[in-house]
């Protein structure tokens, strides 16, 4: 009897790890591959574990310590947090191309999300992947897009990652089901995008709150391709910025790069925004994807859930029109657009302004001029822009300014190439805006606080004749009934101490000339040195006068064969009374 039961124990004892054996389960089982593709799963755990992992990756030929050309990873599906990567594996058998992994890693219960990519990964020794791209061709070329597919098809077959434990497994349309839930959560969700997105939209605070916020994108240390920002409406300011400097690295190519991070936020208006180019983009990725590719973008939660009611969205456009006055978008090749305004006090203005400058000059651009001392209040300088999205060219002001009361005159100029619908070069995500946008930013503003402006109707212009072209000879007169200073702006070409597109004024009656344009009374206007500006006040007696303008064959608004004025549209003359 006692060997009876000694031969039960002994057989109990030899049950209990084939029973543990019989609980493990294929958790995950993703093999036949092909080139540049990621492949997903998911399995659930019920308790905490150790689960086994066999992996199998084309690797560097008799290179231990480089990168895997392939690469697998498991997420944990709630916090996003990166549980395993395959480079942490030890490799068991590493043939010509294909490596064999086996690992082992202690996961809590939960639900994971696995991922094989069959991207190259283009691992950068020197800083910038791109100077390098040729090199590496030649290298995945073989690997990769091998003329001998049948060859490369063998090494496929045998790429593969294997997880066992004790879980229950699931495909990728649950794991999507999961990420979906995940978004579900937040309050803005701007992700999974594709090539050449431009998403905004006006985040309204009724009161303090604290939000987070997680975003993928493209960056290198020379720029940033796909990136957002959370801009305060207030003060212009950006209170978050996804960047090179303000982001780390997110997996995958060395330009993935990703940013987590906790914002307080005062009650007030955000404008969020976030913007593609035109390639390596949720599944149009043209190197190795981040660890989580399909938050390629900006997502915002709540950190509190109560202040989820204090945060409402609206429409860029109908929150943008609401105090708009001026409005030069879409602007074409060789356009020039203006438009007057009075402000009736004084008050603080939006400008939003996107034109071409490179190397500290500005080809398209907006500026804006008082209409009655025709001085220069401001101008689209290039060292206030920052770059707009594609083209390093393309420039944008986004900022305040304050205009006392008075009347004034916007401006904006383009040249003869680059501009909406005809870019010589990658266009800014904002194209639609290429122009000039002015708009009214204080609470207490109200309608009746700005009015129209029309020079034409302004009695303080005595004469205006500008916009001069070639081979143009212009005249007009005016008269003044007492002795008086008169203020004179006029902009032409000269060089040598000579003047070749000038302006002179005539006594009516004598035609006596009282003044003339002449090289010694001008100074530079901007641009080229030939361009010249005299900006005055004249002594007149009353009378009848005659005013002239005169051009050359070249050099004149519109057809300049040199840089232009600061003040290009002002080439001529315009003589205005002086306030009494």
């Amino acid at each position: 009897m006692q060997h009876k039961y000694q031969r039960a124990f002994t057989l109990f004892l030899f049950l209990i790890p084939l029973l543990s054996v019989a609980q493990e389960t294929s958790l995950v089982e993703i093999d036949d591959l092909f080139p540049e593709k990621v492949t997903v799963a998911g399995f659930v755990l019920t308790e905490s574990q150790e689960v086994s992992i066999d992996a199998a990756a084309i690797t560097p030929y008799r290179s231990k310590r480089a990168f895997p050309f392939t690469d697998a990873w498991i997420l944990n599906s709630k916090t996003r947090e990166v549980v395993w990567v395959l480079s942490d594996a030890d490799d068991v058998d590493r043939t010509r191309s294909v490596t064999t992994f086996e690992d082992k890693v202690q996961l809590d219960a939960g639900n994971y999300e696995v991922y094989y990519s069959t991207f190259p990964n283009y691992q950068n020794i020197y800083g910038n992947w791109r100077n390098n791209h040729g090199f590496w061709d030649n290298i995945f070329g073989n690997v990769f897009h091998g003329g001998d597919w049948d060859i490369r098809r063998r090494d496929y077959r045998e790429l593969h990652i294997k997880i066992t434990g004790s879980g229950t497994a699931v495909d990728d349309d649950v794991v999507y089901d999961w990420q979906s839930e995940k978004k579900s959560s937040a309050i803005l969700d701007y992700s999974s995008l594709r090539d050449d997105v431009f998403e905004e939209t006006i985040m309204k605070l009724s009161k303090a709150a604290t939000v987070k916020v997680y975003a993928h994108g493209e960056a290198m240390q020379d720029g940033n391709y796909d990136y957002g920002w959370i801009q305060d409406l207030k003060t212009r300011e950006k209170v978050w910025e996804f960047d090179y400097r303000n982001s780390a690295h997110a997996g995958g190519a060395s330009k993935n790069r990703y940013a987590e991070k906790t914002i307080d936020l005062d009650a007030g208006s955000y404008k969020v925004v976030f913007v593609t180019d035109d390639s390596h983009s949720y599944r149009r990725w043209n190197s190795a994807p981040p660890y989580d590719p399909t938050f390629w973008g900006i997502v915002i939660w709540p950190e509190n859930k109560e202040d989820r009611s204090a945060i409402s969205f609206e429409d860029i456009e109908d929150y943008e029109e609401k105090n708009v006055i001026v409005k030069f978008d879409r602007v074409r090749d060789r356009d020039y657009k203006s438009q007057g305004f009075t402000l009736n006090k004084s008050l603080t203005m939006h400008v939003y302004a996107l034109g071409e400058g490179r190397d500290g000059e500005m080809y398209d651009y907006g500026w804006i001029v008082n209409a009655n001392t025709r001085e220069k209040v401001w101008e689209m300088d290039y060292y206030d822009t920052e770059n707009a999205g594609g083209a390093d060219k393309n420039r944008l002001f986004d900022g305040t300014i304050t205009l006392d009361a008075g009347n004034y005159i916007a401006h904006y100029v383009s040249d003869g190439s680059h501009s909406y619908h005809r870019w010589n070069s990658s266009r800014p995500f904002d194209e639609k805006s290429w122009g000039m946008t002015i708009s009214v930013l204080d609470d207490n503003y109200s309608a009746s606080d700005i009015v129209e402006y029309d020079e034409s109707n302004d009695e303080s212009i005595l004469v205006r004749i500008t916009r001069v072209g070639d081979h143009d000879r212009a005249r007009s007169s005016f008269s003044i009934n007492e002795d008086q200073k008169v203020h004179i702006y006029a902009i032409g070409e000269g060089s040598g101490n000579e003047m070749y597109d000038y302006a002179w004024i005539e006594n009516s009656n004598t035609g006596r000339i009282v003044w003339e344009m002449t090289y010694r009374k001008t100074e530079r206007a901007g641009g080229a040195r030939k361009n010249r500006l005299f900006d005055d006040n004249i002594f007149l007696e009353a009378g009848e006068y005659e005013v002239f303008y005169e051009t050359d064959d070249s050099h004149s608004f519109a057809d300049w064969n040199d840089s232009p004025p600061r003040d290009p549209v002002s080439w001529g003359i315009t003589i205005t009374k002086l306030d009494e």
